[in-house]
């Protein structure tokens, strides 16, 4: 019994064998043509006594296209598989690229992030703990307060009668009193910008006159103020509205002298404000004053809130969780990024898979190549019903069923 079943086992193995050195051989070769894929099966399954191994082998030739039939383009098919291949080879560079920037992002630029945040966290807890213990550096000094303080005073004096002398110029001047009371000193009116004694001489419009001058002053300290988001663009804002205020007064105190003159008889025919220098001397003496103002305001406030140990650590403090706010958004920006690689990586494993499903199955459509593969088992079991090999039979259909459903996903119509 034991002779028997060895005997058994060495022909199995003796016509595995011989089916695998003929595999090899055929995929070796080149592609062979067929006519007539029924009638080649019946003769194959004659040579081979209809054994189920060959039609399996057989099966996978004309899956793999060594087995073709009359009509197929050797070039053509080439040429198609060239081309899936030529997208393989780029997707899956694209691929690597994308792993190399995940990889980069995860491993380098997010620790990195996360450590500067640790230690920007790190020294916000070291400046409270050297507050508690007096030992932040304020860089407070004293004589730098005292001279912006006392140039922030002399320029406030200054701007109040500028802005109190050029408004009283503009809307309160009388021209004919101040040409029958000028005098000698008509030519030195004529080009005047200003009117200090009217602003000192005691009259009812005096208080508009004042009040117009700290309406300046109100102005003058909104930038100084503003906070927000758009910080930066309201103070743009507020300037310029400054500045075309200021050319509003220019103007009207230019037109002012221009109406002396035309009184006097001695103005110009061709008079642009623009090109007068007039104009260009109150923004001088006016606006860019009011900028100077302003610079040594914002500088005296920032040298004294440096007198104190707080204020100068909110300060920094302040400027740290500035920095920490700008590392969060951009390692939340950098999260979003890897999201949308790995995103993208699953994408191209899915073009990757069908590509290369694709170029499996270059040699034919599906269609076509079910059909071969029919009519090839057609033509084997042609041969099988002229025998008596029942049981080959019975394996040969198991073999032909299972081989269409690994391919297809679907139960094999013989129909």
């Amino acid at each position: 019994m034991e002779h028997t079943n060895n005997k058994s086992e060495q022909a199995v193995e003796t016509a595995n064998d011989n089916l695998q050195t003929q595999m090899d051989n055929l995929s070796n070769q080149k592609v062979e043509r067929v006519r007539s894929f029924r009638e080649y099966a019946f003769e194959k399954a004659g040579l081979n006594r209809g054994d189920h191994l060959y039609l399996k082998a057989n099966l996978q030739w004309i899956k793999d296209g060594h087995l073709v039939d009359e009509t197929y383009n050797e070039k053509e098919e080439h040429l198609l598989k060239q081309q899936v291949q030529n997208k393989i080879i780029a997707k899956d560079e694209e691929k690597e690229k994308m792993e190399g920037d995940k990889r980069t992002a995860i491993e380098v630029s997010k620790p990195s992030i996360e450590k500067k945040i640790k230690d920007l966290n790190d020294e916000i807890q070291q400046t409270k703990i050297d507050l508690a213990e007096n030992k932040v550096e304020t860089g407070y000094q004293p004589e730098k307060h005292f001279m912006y303080a006392g140039l922030t005073v002399l320029l406030s004096f200054y701007l109040m009668f500028f802005y109190a002398s050029a408004i009283y110029a503009s809307f309160f001047r009388n021209a004919g009193t101040l040409l029958r009371t000028a005098g000698d000193d008509i030519t030195l009116y004529m080009d005047s910008i200003f009117d200090v004694n009217g602003i000192f001489t005691a009259s009812s419009s005096l208080i508009i006159v004042y009040l117009g001058a700290f309406l300046f002053f109100a102005i003058g300290l909104i930038p100084h103020s503003i906070e927000g988001k758009h910080k930066k663009l309201n103070i743009v804002l507020v300037v310029i509205a400054a500045f075309i205020t200021d050319c509003f007064m220019a103007y009207k105190i230019d037109l002012g002298i221009h109406d002396l003159k035309v009184m006097a008889g001695i103005a110009d025919e061709d008079w642009n404000f623009y090109s007068s220098i007039n104009f260009y001397m109150v923004l001088l003496f006016g606006f860019c004053a009011y900028l100077v103002w302003g610079y040594m305001f914002e500088m005296m406030l920032k040298e004294k809130n440096k007198k104190t140990g707080d204020a100068k650590a909110a300060i920094i403090i302040k400027g740290l969780k500035e920095e920490i706010k700008s590392l969060k958004n951009e390692l939340q920006i950098l999260e979003t990024k890897i999201i949308e690689l790995e995103t993208q990586i699953k994408s191209i494993l899915s073009q990757l898979e069908q590509l290369k499903k694709d170029l499996e199955g270059r040699m034919l459509n599906p269609d076509v190549l079910s059909q071969n593969l029919t009519s090839f088992y057609m033509g084997w079991r042609q041969y099988l019903n002229g025998t008596d090999l029942n049981l080959e039979k019975v394996k040969c259909e198991e073999t032909f069923n299972d081989f269409i459903k690994s391919q297809f996903n679907q139960a094999p119509n013989l129909n």
